[in-house]
């Protein structure tokens, strides 16, 4: 719930700044007189529709992945009436106290029914899956399969590793891609979550 609002309140943080670093000077000037500096402002200037929408997508996603229910409607009324400096619905005590309902009351039972979803169908996927072709169940109960094998070493859980991935989830859905970003993550085992630690420590490289 906390990084749910941390990533809005990030989100809200980088639309507003995004949005006011238009300038004059660069949208006049001809790009063959401009710095290389300002040549990189100019791009990300004329891309800031594009950014804010990014944005947008991606508060929408995590909002959708992390509560049962909700209005989008009522939060896009929010972040204008934010935005455009208009008189809130609430006031900032109300704003603390429905939240803190919400922690109280609703997220508590959410979250276990949501912990019990994903059990189950964590379950019934894990089943199915391990019948598939080349799939291969460790001891400690992650599954995976050997796409192309390699001869070569390990990682071992203290290094730090360079890899490209798809982070997906049961239902298919994709949550995460280093190939969408364009370039692999530096990370290190130890800092990982178990299964996904556990799977890279067997793979070569």
């Amino acid at each position: 719930m906390s990084n749910c609002y941390l990533s809005l309140f990030l989100a809200l943080i980088l639309f507003q700044s995004c949005n006011q670093t238009t300038n004059d000077t660069l949208d006049n000037a001809p790009i063959k007189d401009l710095t290389k500096d300002e040549k990189i402002q100019k791009k990300w200037d004329d891309r800031i529709d594009s950014v804010s929408y990014a944005i947008g997508l991606d508060v929408a996603m995590r909002l959708d992945q992390q509560f049962d229910k909700f209005n989008h409607k009522r939060i896009n009324k929010a972040i204008d009436d934010y935005f455009t400096k208009s008189e809130y619905e609430l006031s900032d005590r109300e704003r603390v106290s429905v939240i803190t309902m919400y922690n109280e009351l609703i997220a508590p039972k959410y979250k276990l029914d949501l912990e019990k979803r994903n059990m189950i169908e964590g379950s019934a996927f894990l089943e199915s899956n391990k019948s598939q072709a080349g799939v291969i169940e460790h001891k400690s109960g992650i599954q995976y399969k050997i796409i192309k094998k390699v001869e070569g070493i390990t990682p071992k859980s203290n290094d730090i590793v360079s890899i490209h991935y798809v982070g997906k989830l049961v239902d298919g859905t994709k949550f995460d891609s280093s190939y969408d970003r364009g370039y692999p993550s530096n990370v290190p085992l130890n800092r990982l979550i178990p299964g996904w630690s556990q799977g890279i420590q067997l793979m070569t490289v």
